[in-house]
């Protein structure tokens, strides 16, 4: 895939594109937009010579507890971790507007940039100085399109990603899952994580009440802990009585069909846990895995297009009980990166005052993670409501 082609599938999800004279075609996008595009393939911002990516910023969990005998286990980079274990601020929305405050600004820029084999992949310098002759190089993001391929799986998830949001899914790329191995029915699970997720999960009734997503919108996990950048304001808009039950789509990502194999190889290990609800192979040029449990993800005139499973597939309840549990921890956990430091410790401290506890100055990830699983939702999303506005 060169650029051209990247360029005419923005076109196609509505994305405007202007010719500029000295820097050729761009992708117009808002800054929201941006920071999804970002956070997903990775694309810098061209805030210096070496460039910023919002890739990577959030993570709190990397294995999902249904597979680790019911423990959460927490993994530092939305909030940091100092030497003695105590938490700290990491990559919250009020740090990341500090360090970088026009990401959360203006219309952006992407230049789409192709890199041949065998050369230098260091080229946002040289971008760089290309673009600050004409514009304000802040306002530009470099996607670096590597004719080896190595670039096209994550745009791949982004562009699935982009589907799925249209049906109120939350979406991840780079899904937690298990820690090397899960034994599960007498057998020894293995075999990676997947590159895709979209979701709902039982929380998503507060999600709605207060205007995090909607029933036809979704959002890009790695928006969570930054809605506050994009969003000043949080406060219930509406009240709902429907009950949202536990959905989980798991897509495997090949950048073409020569891949298709290893694909539904990885997808037979993935449904063994009998967790999701679908799976789903995700290749630009296959139309047909011929496998009748999995679905198709492909591009047809440079648009998504997607096949659903002919057929259903065995699924554990009792797990996927955990399962939602744990989602709804995972978002009230990233929820938090929108709030002043100072606001999760007193969030801390109500929860520990009620059972009793000794208060605290500083914590560990343990008595974070014992609050945001024990505090109430309905009481959580009121006090973050509170503490954000």
């Amino acid at each position: 895939m060169v650029s051209s082609e990247i360029i005419k599938i923005f076109e196609s999800l509505g994305f405007n594109t202007l010719v500029h004279e000295k820097l050729g075609t761009l992708i117009e996008m808002g800054p929201e937009d941006a920071f999804v595009f970002s956070s997903i393939v990775g694309a810098s911002y061209l805030c210096n010579l070496n460039g910023v990516t919002m890739k990577g910023r959030c993570e709190v969990f990397i294995h999902r507890s249904v597979f680790q005998n019911g423990y959460y286990i927490y993994s530092p980079g939305l909030f940091d971790r100092d030497l003695s274990g105590k938490l700290r601020e990491g990559n919250s929305s009020n740090f990341l507007k500090k360090a970088y405050p026009k990401v959360f600004l203006e219309k952006k820029y992407v230049l789409v940039r192709d890199i041949p084999f065998g050369t230098s992949s260091n080229v946002e310098r040289r971008v760089y100085e290309e673009v600050v002759g004409h514009e304000d190089p802040s306002n530009f993001i470099l996607y670096k399109n590597f004719q080896s391929g190595s670039s096209t799986e994550p745009f791949y998830e982004y562009l699935t990603s982009i589907y799925f949001l249209k049906s109120g899914y939350i979406t991840e790329n780079q899904v937690p899952w298990f820690q090397q191995n899960y034994k599960y029915n007498n057998k020894v699970l293995n075999g990676g994580i997947p590159d895709f997720s979209a979701f709902k999960s039982s929380i998503f009734k507060y999600l709605i009440e207060y205007g995090i997503v909607k029933k036809d919108q979704g959002l890009v996990l790695n928006m969570l802990p930054v809605l506050r950048n994009f969003k000043s304001k949080l406060e219930k808009i509406s009240n709902t009585d429907t009950n949202f039950e536990y959905e989980l789509y798991i897509g495997e990502v090949k950048s073409s069909r020569s891949s298709e194999q290893a694909a539904v190889t990885q997808l037979y290990k993935y449904s063994a846990t009998e967790l999701a609800d679908k799976y789903l192979t995700i290749i630009p040029d296959l139309v047909d895995n011929h496998i009748d449990e999995f679905g198709e993800v492909y591009l047809k005139n440079s648009k998504i297009e997607v096949n659903n499973p002919k057929v259903s597939i065995r699924k554990n309840n009792q797990l996927r009980e955990i399962d939602d549990k744990w989602i709804n921890t995972y978002i009230k956990m990233l929820l938090l990166g929108n709030l002043e430091f100072n606001y999760i410790t007193k969030l801390i401290n109500l929860h520990r005052s009620s059972l009793g506890l000794e208060l605290l100055e500083e914590y560990e990830a343990i008595h974070l993670l014992d609050t945001v699983i024990s505090v109430d939702n309905k009481l959580y999303f009121e006090y973050l409501a509170q503490s954000w506005n």
